[in-house]
């Protein structure tokens, strides 16, 4: 499917599927963060192999600037203890991010938002705030993990996680194959080597309980049906 035919989920999910994971890149305020850029450099290079817009926008009525003041506490030289006023001004408002297919604009996600931002200068608060928005904005659309650690840690408890739920597939299918192998032979008691003989090729020694991959399991169960004439009920 070219990408002039995927609609603008697919288109999404194509990014996704590339930046599920960034490395925090920048310590600062007593805590590791990702970068805006280091976001952007991941995510606009797929945007635009997709032939996708992001369209920031500020919804009406909803800009709030106001001061906002608060206390810290810090010491003098001699190390005693005292509190000093703040004085900041506080930028808020509501957002919508809107994801746009380029190859056809009218098909459109329009996401609600917030902007919040604290500075000494109201332009700076407002500035902060557009970063911070547009930062979180990615980095929770997509579920972007943000691990301190080496990415390939992450895709290792991915890789995990999806093993695990395979495994869970495959019991209940071999669950299903043994049913229907002891219903078989039930009415065909002089089968039992051949069943044997048959499981054998799939699973060591016979023991299909063994089985963890899905595929392998629903390719035993569906060829014994057709090795065996076994029609559905």
């Amino acid at each position: 499917m070219s990408e002039q035919t995927s609609n603008i989920y697919q288109k999404l999910a194509k990014v996704r599927k590339q930046v599920e994971v960034i490395r925090k890149n920048k310590s600062g305020y007593g805590y590791k963060y990702v970068t805006e850029d280091e976001i952007l450099a991941k995510i606009s290079v797929f945007m635009d192999k997709y032939h996708l817009s992001l369209v920031p926008s500020i919804q009406p009525g909803t800009t709030r600037v106001e001061p906002y003041t608060y206390k810290k506490t810090k010491t003098t030289g001699k190390g005693e203890f005292y509190e000093e006023n703040n004085n900041e001004i506080l930028v808020s408002a509501d957002m919508v991010w809107s994801w746009v297919n380029n190859d056809n604009p009218e098909e459109r996600i329009d996401v609600s938002w917030a902007l919040v931002g604290q500075q000494g200068d109201a332009s700076q608060a407002f500035g902060s705030g557009l970063t911070y928005s547009s930062r979180y904005f990615l980095l929770k659309y997509f579920n972007i993990a943000t691990p301190d650690d080496d990415p390939d840690n992450f895709r290792s408890k991915q890789r995990a996680a999806e093993a695990a739920e395979d495994k869970m597939i495959a019991e209940g299918i071999i669950q299903s194959f043994d049913e229907t192998v002891k219903h078989f032979l039930e009415s065909n008691k002089d089968k039992a080597e051949d069943v044997k003989k048959f499981v054998s090729k799939y699973a060591k020694g016979g023991n299909y309980f063994a089985i963890t991959e899905s595929a392998l399991a629903g390719k035993l169960l569906a060829e014994f049906k057709e090795t065996f004439s076994i029609k559905e009920e």
